[in-house]
């Protein structure tokens, strides 16, 4: 039998000595830290995650998952509930969102470790060690394990409870309580997804003649018995909480999205996996798909169980009516458990051509990173320099001793280890896990700051924040999205409502940089507009209800700044400043922007109409102006807190 034959395998001596060990365990742990600290929050998935965190961290309420204080019944709260207890006991240490990211650690290295638990029980201790390298080294997987986002559970469920299946014939309990544990992992990671696709494997195994025994059956009974607990104890308490929540999570977020009946989430290509995979998933499915011929010439049996879960995996995705890339790493698992035997048995051919392709990329990668980086920083060549810095408007470059450091002990090490493995039988598979180890952390040194900066929301919710009018003011919302809700609370202790609230604030998020002042209705003034540093898809707007801008108090006088409408002046006034009220014609204006800006408006337009947005203009002494297109009413500019009047009222 196919379990019997595992075990025999699974007795192989140990292939490391204890300094190659050393260096293995110097590189997971490289794999597992790199991405992890020193930055914010990025979307789109860190930002709403967090903000589910965040919401446990203030109120200990982890039944309902909460985000900017309303319900959201998307994910079981599993994920969410560890990353609160790393934010709340390293949280004194760390920022809490980098602590809370340890989280992500935690189920990677979960991932990591039951992988190869489940390849040495199937074939021994080297293809074991080569699925697990063959995992790290997979395209997709290394930068989803570094985001906070909740698949990693998963991921780490699914290979709990593949290592019970694998383990069941020897040790009958302890592989169904795997099984069990894993599939409960999974269930209050994202719901039934997960029990979903490894129900349907365990049923499948039962058609196998080697799997149909009272062992397994026996097995089986033990997982669903372990199963229980992770299967109720949250589910009842929300139904306890709100029937309607518990609805809304089990029948719209678990079948209405899986059906596309809830009309949620991305529309589904049904053959985007498959289209992705062959480079998503390098090189572990590749290797696996070799495994897979070569256990079907020899009849080796020990790779039914990770093909068949990636087959079912993989029809039970494509079927689903929703579908993105992230969804795929499920099938990661099984994939690498099947590569591991056939790593070290390569064709020559194939195994040298897989290693080389790593090399190779991961040469192009590190030359890539190192060399932008110097351009950036020492602003040569100009044109590479002014390049990435038109992403990245106003950001300046800075040397950063330790991270720099870091980058080049990284980048020798990386060499010394590929030069160390050179003709060993895992070369291939090391070669990959070391080049995706090392362009991952190369990016996240040498560009952590650079990217950092155009990826957060903190210095945008503080531009916000200190617009704000004095006082206490409920702000509505529209067409805000939940990443940036939950930014908006965490950075800002900003807490919006949906509209048709009745609100003195209502905060906009428009979709396109230079899009026209968005509908907002004649009861409401504008009095801000930003965005984060290049980002050339969202754009905020605060506007002010009349009633709101007419009381607020004078409190700054700047008479540098004419108007020729009292309306627009009390916006003025809004933002704590005092205008001179005197005719100021048009063409004056006009002129004076042609005369201080750095390029020329158009001839044949007027002031509030159509000029180029996003470029810096000058209006007085020391007073930035930002014009964005504006057809019919009083346009306020980015970070000039001046409203410009239409020109025909």
């Amino acid at each position: 039998m196919a379990i019997q034959h595992a075990h025999e395998v699974g007795t192989s001596p140990p292939v490391l000595t204890v300094r190659k060990r050393l260096a293995l365990a110097l590189l997971i742990a490289v794999w597992l830290a790199a991405g992890l600290f020193g930055r914010d929050l990025w979307k789109p998935d860190e930002p709403y995650t967090f903000g589910l965190v965040h919401h446990i961290l203030n109120t200990g309420d982890w039944v309902v998952p909460t985000l900017a204080g309303e319900p959201f019944m998307e994910k079981p709260p599993l994920f969410f509930i560890s990353a609160a207890l790393f934010a709340q006991a390293l949280g004194w240490l760390l920022p809490l969102h980098d602590a809370a990211r340890l989280a992500c650690a935690f189920y990677a290295g979960l991932t990591l470790l039951f992988v190869w638990l489940a390849a040495r029980t199937l074939y021994g201790r080297e293809p074991a060690l080569a699925a697990v390298l063959v995992l790290m080294g997979s395209v997709g997987y290394f930068h989803t394990a570094h985001l906070l986002v909740t698949d990693n559970a998963l991921v780490a469920g699914v290979a709990i409870a593949l290592y019970g299946l694998a383990v069941h014939a020897q040790r009958p309990v302890l592989g169904g309580i795997a099984l069990g544990t894993g599939t409960g992992v999974a269930f209050l990671a994202k719901g039934l997804i997960g029990p979903g696709m490894l129900g349907l494997t365990a049923l499948a195994l039962l058609a196998l003649p080697g799997w149909r025994t009272r062992v397994y059956l026996h097995a089986l009974g033990i997982a669903a018995v372990a199963f229980a607990p992770w299967a109720l104890i949250w589910p009842i308490a929300l139904y306890e909480r709100s029937p309607a929540l518990f609805h809304d999570w089990l029948v719209v977020n678990n079948f209405g999205r899986f059906t596309g009946t809830a009309n949620l989430g991305p529309e589904n290509d049904h053959l985007m996996y498959v289209k992705i995979l062959p480079w998503f998933a390098l090189p572990v499915l590749p290797i696996a798909a070799w495994g897979a011929w070569r256990a079907l010439r020899e009849r080796d049996s020990r790779l039914v169980l990770p093909l068949l879960a990636s087959g079912v995996m993989l029809a039970v995705l494509s079927s689903a009516c929703n579908a993105r890339y992230l969804y795929s790493l499920p099938m990661f698992v099984p994939l690498a458990i099947a590569a591991g035997p056939a790593a070290a048995v390569l064709p020559r051919l194939l195994s040298r051509g897989l290693l080389w392709l790593a090399l190779a990329l991961g040469a192009a990668a590190v030359l890539v990173l190192w060399a932008a980086w110097a351009a950036l920083l020492w602003h040569w060549p100009a044109a590479v320099a002014e390049g990435l810095l038109a992403f990245r408007p106003q950001f300046t470059p800075m040397l950063e001793p330790a991270l720099v450091v870091i980058a080049v002990a990284i980048t020798l090490g990386a060499i010394l280890a590929m030069a160390a493995a050179r003709g060993t039988r895992l070369a291939m598979p090391l070669g990959w896990a070391v080049s995706v180890t090392l362009a991952w952390t190369l990016f996240f040194t040498l560009w952590l700051s650079y990217e950092d900066y155009g990826n957060s929301y903190r210095a945008l919710v503080a531009d916000l924040k200190s617009r704000l009018p004095a006082g206490r003011y409920c702000i509505a919302s529209r067409d805000l999205g939940e990443p940036q809700r939950a930014m908006l609370e965490y950075y800002g202790g900003i807490v919006t409502r949906a509209e048709p609230e009745e609100c003195e604030l209502l905060l906009v998020q428009q979709q396109g940089h230079a899009a026209p002042l968005p509908p907002h209705g004649a009861e409401w003034l504008p009095l801000w507009t930003g965005k984060r540093p290049g980002d050339v898809n969202e754009r905020f707007w605060l506007f002010g209800s009349g009633q709101m801008v007419l009381h607020t108090q004078h409190q700054e006088i700047d008479a540098g700044v004419r108007v020729r409408d009292a309306a627009v002046g009390q916006v003025l006034q809004s933002q704590r400043q005092v205008v001179r009220f005197e005719p100021v014609a048009d063409a004056h204006v006009v002129a004076e922007l042609e005369a201080r800006a750095e390029v020329q408006p158009p001839r044949d337009v007027r002031v509030g109409q159509q000029v180029k947005a996003d470029r810096a203009f000058q209006v007085g002494s020391a007073r930035r102006l930002r014009i964005a297109e504006n057809w019919r009413q009083a346009h306020v500019v980015n970070r000039a807190r001046i409203a410009l009047p239409a020109a025909d009222r």
